[in-house]
């Protein structure tokens, strides 16, 4: 994980299930001791105000907390990323340090206030599947028609096993992209989901609530809804298998509980679930990639949250991909990025300290047809023993999971949360901190105009790299934005087989130093061939941290790039020349959704990116992250058409 990820990962649990309220609780209620004897205050200086007040980079302020629901800050603590920090605590313990955190008493019915809950019982506080109450229904289909794929198809979060998020097949073109108008908004709950994706005339998505959806895409209504019983924020994956399920057609989620599911797609039924992890820090954030009836699954972890916990050995984690039969579930293999951790050395509180650790993988792999291969790209090093497959791109056999290559970009990138200049905490590597410079975007396969084929990939150092796929040799770099923990390309770029197109976040870069915004490069090159910085537009939502950062992944269509910014715009370039003809203010919110929400809010455009059909426009705005913005529990998706039709 990186600096970039602790909102991803700390705020996604933590804000999973949150809700504005006011606070309610006297201050003896506030401050009651648990089991330990300890105030709720006592524990939170002990094991969290390190990172939390002030906040380290994008960690959840105490304002911000104040904000949630107990509930989920307990699951975030028993189940979730902050696990860790509550290694020792007694539930009634969690149970105190939430409620004093968030100001108000625990529901006394199993809360339900977001789509994750928690219940207190004697195994301790543990995850409870979401109860329908949690997300809005919608109005279900009149007619169930079979599922037909068509040309503009878009599978997975980078649409195509290139992942080079590119929709040829669209009657949306940048001469008639002005007349883009909202025809449906849909609430989703859980405050951050995968991204939609779309077969023939349905959408298919997930939310961080726990539910599964396939919505009609012209109207909105919903084929089926099922949960999943954990929330999940991974981008589905919906292929043809044939034989499975009622019509051959599946889809495959990862969950918060570091299962991956394959659903049947025509009538959400659960056909398989399978633990593709048992590390407890492991978690699953980029979608699954598919070829040749195999399921690739990305593993990431939350362990670089880990170095205030003084009991914590840290760090054992190692990016990893596994490999599952599409049909059965069965794991075929399971190859990690680094060697296994090994014990080098003890912290002051006597825990034995391990390495390597780290190269976590937070994005969809992509799929090399030609070759038969696979590409990731891999997070920083935990510790100070060296990581070789560390803030790199890695090439797997997709046959035997075997390594092909590795291409390292950057060094002894080592990092943990809550380690730099102001401070170390116990488990911090040794030596020089930093830079944080994972990836987080999916390599992009690029077929050239004269035919060869060269593996793009963008950096969070603002750097964007062009490799050899045959040998992972870097062939060129070309340093697009300023980069820092929340800079650089963050979630992916776009290619339409002219020119690669690089969303810039920039985030937390000093004024006049980073440049957000949206640019075009030759990928034969690397040249820039134009530049478009994120104009200063109004942010249309109340939030802490309000910017325009384009962290989400762009997406390409016949002369158009379609991008979203943290501000919550939705904007369309030219893609010859970078000028900017349409957008969109999808933060005003004031949305009447189908599902009977009215006057919706709008927020952040985050992580995941547009999805563009035959004629229209899929986006989600309000994603909880780095704004801060987690007083609102739902998110909510937009469907634009060309004159609303």
């Amino acid at each position: 994980m990186s600096t970039s990820r602790l909102a991803v990962f700390a705020a996604a649990a933590l804000g999973a299930a949150s809700i504005a309220a006011p606070l309610g609780l006297g201050r003896a209620q506030a401050q009651a001791q648990g089991a330990s004897g300890q105030s709720p205050e006592a524990v939170f200086n002990a094991r969290c105000k390190a990172c939390h007040e002030p906040p380290v980079e994008r960690a959840i302020s105490r304002e911000a907390m104040a904000q949630m629901a107990p509930e989920a800050i307990a699951f975030a603590l028993t189940d979730g990323p902050m696990k860790p920090m509550a290694q020792g605590l007694a539930p009634e313990d969690v149970r105190a340090l939430a409620v004093y955190l968030a100001g108000k008493p625990m529901s006394a019915t199993g809360p339900r206030t977001g789509g994750l809950g928690a219940r207190l019982g004697q195994g301790g506080l543990r995850l409870e599947p979401p109860q329908g109450a949690a997300q809005p229904p919608g109005p279900a289909c009149k007619s169930d028609p079979p599922i037909r794929p068509g040309p503009a198809d878009w599978v997975g979060f980078g649409r195509d096993p290139a992942a080079d998020r590119f929709q040829p097949h669209t009657a949306i073109n940048a001469a008639n992209v002005g007349r883009l108008k909202l025809k449906w908004s849909f609430a989703i709950s859980g405050g951050r989901n995968g991204q939609p994706s779309v077969v023939g005339d349905r959408l298919f998505l997930t939310t961080g609530a726990g539910d599964a959806f396939s919505l009609d895409a012209a109207t909105g209504c919903v084929h089926w809804q099922t949960s999943l019983g954990s929330g999940s924020r991974t981008s589905p994956m919906v292929v043809r298998v044939p034989g499975m399920g009622a019509s051959g057609w599946v889809m495959f989620v990862g969950d918060f509980n570091r299962n991956e599911l394959a659903l049947d797609a025509k009538t959400g039924k659960i056909l398989w679930k399978t633990e593709v992890q048992t590390h407890p820090m492991g978690v699953l954030t980029g979608g699954a990639a598919f070829h040749g009836g195999t399921v690739y699954v990305p593993l990431s972890s939350g362990e670089e949250i880990t170095a205030t916990t003084a009991a914590y050995s840290c760090c054992t984690f190692s990016g990893a991909v596994v490999a599952i039969d599409a049909r059965t579930g069965k794991i075929k293999w399971r190859t990690a990025v680094l060697p296994k951790a090994a014990p080098t050395r003890k912290n002051q509180a006597g825990a034995q300290l391990f390495g390597p650790a780290g190269a976590a993988i937070w994005s969809q792999p992509s799929v090399d047809v030609k070759r038969g291969r696979i590409y990731v790209a891999t997070g920083d090093s935990y510790t100070e023993v060296a990581a070789p497959a560390s803030d790199s791109v890695v090439a797997f056999d997709a046959g035997s999971g075997k390594i092909d290559w590795v291409d390292q970009v950057t060094k002894a990138d080592n990092f943990l949360i809550a380690c730099g200049r102001r401070f170390r905490s116990i488990n911090c590597p040794l030596g020089e901190i930093g830079p944080d410079h994972d990836f987080g975007a999916s390599p992009i396969i690029a077929r050239l105009p004269g035919g060869r084929d060269i593996l793009l990939a963008g950096q969070k150092s603002g750097a964007v790299y062009g490799m050899d796929p045959a040998s992972g040799k870097l062939l060129w770099t070309t340093k697009v934005g300023a980069g820092s923990p929340l800079g650089g390309v963050e979630w992916g770029m776009a290619y339409d087989g002219r020119a690669l197109y690089v969303a810039i976040s920039d985030l937390a870069v000093p004024a006049g130093v980073g440049k957000p915004g949206l640019y075009a490069l030759d990928p034969a090159t690397g040249k820039v061939l134009w530049s478009a910085p994120a104009p200063k537009l109004p942010c249309g939502f109340k939030a802490p941290r309000c910017s325009n950062a384009h962290s989400a992944p762009p997406a390409a269509a016949p002369g158009l790039v379609f991008t979203g910014s943290h501000d919550g715009w939705l904007q369309a370039y030219g893609a010859r020349d970078g000028r900017m003809i349409w957008s969109y203010d999808t933060g005003k919110g004031g949305f009447s959704t189908v599902n009977g929400v009215q006057n919706q809010p709008g927020g952040s455009i985050d992580a995941t990116g547009p999805v563009i059909g035959d004629g229209g426009l899929f986006v989600i705005s309000g994603y909880n992250g780095a704004t801060g913005a987690f007083g609102n529990p739902l998110n909510v998706l937009l469907a634009f058409t060309l004159d609303g039709k």
